[in-house]
């Protein structure tokens, strides 16, 4: 079946979540379209649901790519570029497997797809788990839409590349990413932000301005390896791509974050910095007093740290209800962690 978009969603154990992400998305079934599942290997019960919804509507396929033991970043990486090898579509929307569409999403991004472009970028609302407040209207908060050409790529990294680290803002044409050698980046946990930055595009590329999809905050599958991500390898992929100034890539980070007091601080309040990351990372530190002080940081107590990582927030952040809810949310799932290590 030849289609325009296809909407490539990979799946992990989201039994609870995938089948309020597909009603929102067969509510809006357009004869243009198809949706791609792939499961890396799901152990609890999202076979059973995904497979009812196939039963029901034909333009949904269900594939099953391994097991459960890959659940890690290239897990990711491979499942979602696999979802793209086998989709139809012109175009390949990669939405994830426990948000929402909002009503009229895809007619808007069809229209998109349509005028040609190889990239259409959706904006997003923010809620919290169970998608009842906002946390955030849109992002990344544009009044209108606006289109790119190759000449402002620049100025298209500044606008979305905090944002694009969320699949589902990511529409992208099948045949841009094949060329792109998606494999290169399966491990970073960010395989779409490498295809999509891997060089400049000579098409254009879209924002739309309007938030389509609702983002359910605080339910990462990576919470346990974000520093790993985020203090490394995200950092790695960005200084990694051509094409994109020194200065737009520090609006994306720093090229050592880890390095950086602030940075260092606010991942131990959000308990990702602990004496584990600390031997992993002690060579790194360099001169004996920042080693001692990096070690400091990594023994603080997260309850010291809370009160002011949240008035940083409320004060210092554009969205201060986003960073709250999250700072509550990694805390949360930190304390998780210390009671299951026992």
């Amino acid at each position: 079946m030849n289609a325009e978009l296809s909407i490539c969603i990979p799946t992990l154990n989201r039994a609870n979540f995938i089948g309020e992400t597909l009603d929102s998305i067969v509510s809006q079934l357009d004869p243009g379209m198809e949706i791609v599942i792939v499961d890396g290997g799901s152990t609890d019960g999202t076979k059973g649901i995904v497979e009812s919804y196939v039963a029901r509507f034909p333009q949904i396929r269900y594939v099953l790519a391994g097991q459960a033991a890959q659940a890690s970043n290239a897990g990711f990486d491979r499942d979602c570029s696999y979802a793209v090898q086998l989709a139809n579509g012109t175009h390949c929307w990669l939405m994830t497997d426990d948000d929402v569409l909002k009503p009229g999403a895809v007619a808007r991004v069809l229209a998109a797809v349509r005028e040609a472009h190889d990239l259409v970028i959706v904006s997003c609302e923010v809620r919290d788990l169970e998608l009842r407040e906002q946390l955030m209207r849109s992002r990344p908060g544009l009044s209108q839409d606006r289109v790119f050409v190759a000449g402002e790529w620049d100025d298209f990294f500044r606008k979305v590349i905090a944002h694009v680290t969320f699949v589902g803002a990511v529409v992208v044409r099948r045949s841009l990413w094949l060329e792109r050698n998606p494999e290169d980046y399966f491990g970073s946990g960010f395989v779409h932000v490498g295809v999509l930055f891997r060089k400049p595009i000579e098409g254009t590329a879209i924002i739309l301005a309007e938030p389509l999809v609702v983002i359910r905050n605080g339910n990462g599958q990576w919470n346990a390896r974000a520093f790993d991500i985020f203090m490394l390898r995200w950092p790695q992929l960005v200084w990694s791509f051509e094409g994109i100034s020194d200065g737009a890539k520090r609006v994306a980070t720093p090229r050592e974050p880890w390095r950086l007091l602030r940075v260092l601080l606010l991942q131990r309040a959000y308990g990702r910095y602990s004496m584990r990351e600390y031997e992993l990372m002690r060579d790194r530190f360099g001169s004996a007093w920042k080693r001692l002080l990096a070690r400091n940081i990594a023994r603080l107590p997260l309850g010291l740290l809370y009160w002011p990582a949240r008035l940083y927030g409320h004060f210092r952040h554009e969205d201060p209800r986003f960073f709250i809810e999250t700072l509550d949310e990694a805390m949360r799932a930190a304390d998780a962690r210390r009671h299951t290590s026992f």
